[in-house]
């Protein structure tokens, strides 16, 4: 199962923890970073800064330019 936590600027402390009764190992991939304080447009996997870059993206990756990552 994948979990997502977004951590915001407001707070000192994070505690993350495996429940008593977890029956694999918690495994975190912990990332971070200052804000960028630019806009974000989201469609599907892409993430880009404006929708005029998010649409070529999208395509090439119709068109079988960019790859698919398979987790």
């Amino acid at each position: 199962m994948w979990e997502m936590l977004l951590l915001t600027q407001d707070g000192e402390k994070a505690m993350v923890a495996n429940p008593s009764n977890a029956k694999s190992p918690l495994d975190v991939l912990l990332i971070a970073g200052l804000p960028l304080n630019e806009p974000i447009i989201r469609y599907g996997l892409f993430v880009m800064n404006t929708e005029a870059e998010i649409i070529p993206a999208f395509a090439g990756y119709r068109n079988g330019r960019i790859s698919s990552i398979d987790f």
